[in-house]
C-alpha cells in the first residue's frame, strides 16, 4: 500500500475521535441515539474544521450493520467502503466543479428516487454547496425540501451567508469551530506518538504549529508532516520557525521585555536580528499583535493555565489593562501601516519606538496658570521645537488638565462651553495624546489648524492635500475624533476636513503648439522644456 498522508491516516473513524467540535458531536450522536433524522444538514465553518469527516461519520452511523448508532463501529464492510470512498450510496460531490443545473440534474435528481444498492440509507455530501448556480439551488430546493425517506442530504460550506435562504431554511445548521491551539498541539502530539517519534519534540513547536494553522487541523497536520521531513533527529523550535516563517514566543518575550524595560536600542537590535535571519516583519508584527493580545487575555484572567506560555504568564503581570489594550491598538495599526510601507524595516523600528513611548511618556504636566501653544513653525515642520509659554486666561487656570480612565489627558472647559479659541489653546495637549494613539494622525494633523467650531463639528483647515485626503480615511479620522471627544470632554464632537483656498493644484506645463509651416516635427530641447515651463 502507498504512502498515506497524515491528514488522511489519521482521520476520524468515530465521533469520540473528532477534534474541537464537542457541541456538534454532541447534537448529532443525542439525535441518531433517539432516532430524531433530520433529511438535510448544513455543516458551516472554516477549512479543516472537520465537515467532511463529520458527514462521513454521520454517514457511517446511519449505515453501520449495528443499525442506526450513535457509534459506528468503523471496520465493518458498509464503514469501511464509507471511509475509503467506494461506497455506491453514499456520494461526495464537489460543487465547485458541479456548479451547472444539468450536472445537479444528472448526480442528484435523476438518481435520488432509486432505493440504495447496497446500505440503509443513500447519502448525499455536497462539499462547498454555495458555488452552486441559482438555477442549480433553484432545481434542487424541491428535492431537498421532500427527498425520499432513505435519503439525506449534508451540505457543507465556508461561506453560509452565500447559500439562499431558502436551502438553509430547509436544513437542520451545525456551526463548526475554529479548533482551539491547545487541542491542536495535543492532537500533534498524539500523531508523533503514533508515528514514533517519542521524546524527539519540543511541545514548543506543537504550538508554534497550532498556532499557525489558525483553527485549521488538517492545515496543522500538513504542517506537521512538513516539519517531519525537515527535521533530522528532532523537531524544534527553530526548525518550525525557519520552515513555517512564525515567531516563536521566546523572541517576541524579547521584544516586550525591550519594550517594558524602554531598551530602544534593543528593540532595534531585534529588528536587525530578525532582518539578518531572514524572518517576514509582516509575520513579526502579526505575531506581536497576537502575542500582545495573548498576554491581555492572561491579564484579565480570560485564559487557563494551559493555554498560556511559560513566558505569557511571566510577563503579564508587568502590565495594567490599560497599557496592554494601547499595544494591541497600536500592533494592530503598524501591521496595516507595514502593508503599506516601501522600507518595512524602518516602519517596524519607527513602530516599535511608538510602542515603547505609549508606555513610558507621561502625561503633559502644566502648571494651572499657563499652556503651551503651538507656534506656526511647530505646525509646519514634524521636528521638536522648545514651546513658547503664554498666559491663558483666569477661565483656563481654574481647570488643569486631568488623566481620564484611558490614559489621555482631558481639558474640559470649566462652564461646559469649549469654543474653538479653547480648543487652540489646548491644541499642544490633543496633539500629546495623538501621538501617543497614533503616531501617523499625528504626522497628518502638524499642518492643520482648528479654524472652526460650528455646533459639534471642529472645522480643520490643512495646508497640504496629502494630509487632507489621509484624514478623510475612516480609520485615521475614526482615531482623531476619538482623542479629541477624550481631551475635550465632547460625546458627540465630530471632525470636518477642509482644504486651504491657498492651496492650488500643481500645474504640469502648457501644451505644445505645431509649428506654422504645418510640420509635424517638433525640436526636442524645446518639447522637453515647454513641459517644465510656468503658464
Amino acid at each position: 500500500m502507498g504512502y498515506e498522508t497524515l491528514y488522511r491516516k489519521y482521520r476520524p473513524r468515530r465521533f469520540s475521535e473528532v477534534v474541537g467540535q464537542t457541541p456538534v458531536v454532541r447534537a448529532l450522536r443525542n439525535a441518531l441515539a433517539s432516532g430524531r433524522i433530520a433529511h438535510a444538514y448544513l455543516f458551516c465553518g472554516q477549512r479543516g474544521t472537520g465537515k467532511t469527516t463529520t458527514a462521513r461519520l454521520l454517514a457511517m452511523a446511519l449505515n453501520c450493520e449495528q443499525g442506526v448508532t450513535p457509534d459506528p463501529c468503523g471496520v465493518c464492510a458498509a464503514c469501511d467502503s464509507i471511509v475509503k470512498g467506494t461506497a455506491m450510496d453514499v456520494l461526495e460531490i464537489d460543487a465547485a466543479s458541479h456548479t451547472g443545473v444539468e450536472a445537479v440534474r444528472e448526480v442528484i435528481i435523476d438518481r435520488v428516487a432509486f432505493l440504495p444498492a447496497a446500505l440503509r440509507y443513500r447519502v448525499y455530501i455536497i462539499d462547498e454547496v454555495h458555488m452552486l448556480s441559482t438555477a442549480s439551488f433553484n432545481a434542487l430546493l424541491k428535492t431537498l425540501e421532500e427527498p425520499p425517506p432513505q435519503v439525506v442530504f449534508v451540505l457543507a460550506t465556508t461561506d453560509p451567508h452565500k447559500v439562499p435562504a431558502t436551502v438553509r431554511s430547509r436544513c437542520l445548521r451545525f456551526d463548526f469551530r475554529p479548533v482551539p491551539a491547545h487541542e491542536i498541539a495535543q492532537r500533534l502530539a498524539f500523531v508523533l506518538e503514533q508515528e514514533g517519534w517519542q521524546g524527539r519534540y519540543d511541545p514548543a513547536a506543537l504550538t508554534l504549529i497550532a498556532r499557525a494553522a489558525r483553527g485549521a487541523l488538517r492545515d496543522a497536520l500538513t504542517m506537521l508532516e512538513q516539519a517531519m521531513n525537515f527535521a533530522e533527529d528532532r523537531l524544534t523550535v527553530e526548525l518550525v520557525s525557519a520552515l513555517l516563517g512564525v515567531t516563536d514566543d521566546e523572541f517576541l518575550a524579547r521584544i516586550v521585555a525591550a519594550l517594558h524595560a524602554n531598551e530602544v536600542p534593543t528593540l532595534w537590535r531585534l529588528v536587525a536580528e530578525a532582518v539578518e535571519s531572514g524572518r517576514d516583519l509582516h509575520q513579526l508584527v502579526h505575531d506581536l499583535a497576537a502575542y500582545l493580545r495573548g498576554l491581555l487575555q492572561a491579564r484579565v484572567g480570560a485564559l487557563t493555565d494551559d493555554e498560556t506560555s511559560d513566558f505569557v504568564r511571566q510577563q503579564a503581570p508587568l502590565f495594567d489593562e490599560a497599557q496592554l489594550m494601547r499595544l494591541v491598538r497600536a500592533a494592530w495599526e503598524l501591521e496595516r501601516d507595514l502593508r503599506l510601507a516601501s522600507d518595512s524595516q524602518l516602519a517596524l523600528e519607527i513602530g516599535l519606538l511608538h510602542l515603547a513611548l505609549l508606555l513610558h511618556q507621561r502625561p503633559v504636566e502644566q502648571h494651572p496658570t499657563e499652556t503651551v501653544l503651538p507656534t506656526a513653525a511647530s505646525a509646519a515642520v514634524p521636528a521638536p521645537i522648545a514651546p513658547t509659554k503664554t498666559p491663558v486666561p483666569s477661565v483656563v487656570a481654574e481647570s488643569p488638565a486631568a488623566p481620564t480612565d484611558t490614559g489621555a489627558v482631558s481639558v474640559p472647559a470649566p462652564d461646559g462651553a469649549v469654543t474653538v479659541d479653547y480648543i487652540r489653546q489646548h491644541w499642544n495637549i490633543f496633539m500629546d495624546n495623538l501621538k501617543r494613539e497614533s503616531l501617523v494622525a499625528y504626522t497628518f494633523l502638524l499642518n492643520a489648524e482648528a479654524t472652526d467650531l460650528q455646533g459639534d463639528q471642529l472645522v480643520l483647515t490643512f495646508q497640504q492635500a496629502f494630509s487632507y485626503d489621509c484624514v478623510n480615511e475612516r480609520t485615521h479620522r475614526e482615531t482623531i475624533e476619538r482623542v479629541l471627544r477624550e481631551v475635550f470632554q465632547m460625546p458627540n464632537l465630530r471632525l470636518k476636513p477642509v482644504l486651504s483656498a491657498r492651496v492650488t493644484p500643481p500645474t504640469v506645463g502648457k501644451p505644445v503648439s505645431a509649428p506654422e509651416n504645418g510640420s509635424q516635427q517638433v525640436d526636442t530641447e524645446e518639447f522637453l522644456n515647454s513641459l517644465f515651463e510656468s503658464p
